[in-house]
């Protein structure tokens, strides 16, 4: 069957080692892709503000999955969110304390849809880096009283950023042992996890818009590179993990990129697909 939909992840996948990609060829593919209405989906672990910034001038004409699912968009329009309840969310951050200590988290970040909050304290190193990848920060007196503070935000997501002499295969079993039952932990690399409602998955995600759209399974296209587009890889049988992801991400999905990331990888395949579909 025709694509109908192409579903790709970001930082390491879309994007290259740099963060930036190649904006010239996107703009030519982009173009072939309104003319056979096919949608493009970017599919991230960072924020929708994140992503509008990214594709400033095709955010209309284009869907938003950011914070690995947990909240969704057509365009500017807000479509969904998976929240989190507030006592699941004390839970995280008493865990994080009972486990962690200063020394073994660089960065901790409570994201609503739209606005991501940091400790006052956080250098100006780290802040930095949230700043690329959410976009929208605000600075509060005490990450942990968020929750109180913010009594109407509808909280989405906690991101820790882990210390590279942290273990997170260990930081994973500790996390299935506490965490309760309404929520998930993946890891979107980069050493971070990314804790949310168990229901906002990118695979989920990607399931209302397909669902919305009307297509069938083999009408759409993802591209992946970490723990957390397995799920996206697997609803397919066009799914691509990219040349540079894990051995184990590799055997998921039903072919690997001939290219990586820092040389377009997505793009070309998109570019050869287009030709075979043609």
């Amino acid at each position: 069957m025709s694509i109908k939909l192409i579903a790709t992840d970001m930082d390491g996948t879309f994007l290259r080692d740099d963060h930036h990609y190649n904006h010239r060829l996107f703009k030519h593919i982009f173009r072939q892709l309104q003319k056979r209405h096919i949608r493009f989906v970017a599919a991230s672990g960072s924020s929708f503000p994140r992503l509008a910034r990214e594709f400033q001038p095709y955010v209309d004409q284009m869907d938003f999955i950011s914070q690995n699912g947990s909240v969704i968009h057509h365009g500017h329009q807000f479509l969904t969110a998976y929240p989190i309840e507030v006592t699941a969310l004390e839970r995280v951050m008493h865990i994080l304390d009972r486990f962690y200590g200063p020394q073994d988290i660089n960065q901790l970040v409570v994201s609503g849809p739209t606005n991501s909050y940091v400790d006052q304290q956080m250098d100006a190193k780290n802040f930095a880096v949230i700043k690329l990848f959410y976009e929208k920060v605000v600075r509060v007196p005490d990450i942990r009283q968020v929750f109180s503070q913010y009594p109407n935000e509808q909280f989405t997501k906690i991101s820790v950023n882990f210390a590279s002499h942290i273990d997170l295969n260990r930081v994973a079993a500790v996390m299935d042992g506490y965490l309760p039952p309404s929520l998930i932990v993946e890891n979107s690399g980069f050493n971070t996890d990314l804790i949310g409602n168990a229901r906002g998955t990118k695979r989920n995600a990607l399931a209302i818009l397909q669902h919305q759209l009307h297509l069938a399974d083999d009408e759409i296209v993802t591209f992946g590179d970490n723990e957390n587009d397995l799920g996206m890889l697997a609803m397919t049988a066009r799914s691509y993990a990219m040349q540079n992801a894990n051995p184990v991400i590799k055997l998921q999905a039903a072919h690997t990129t001939a290219i990586d990331n820092n040389h377009d990888g997505v793009l070309r395949t998109i570019e050869q697909l287009l030709k075979n579909d043609a």
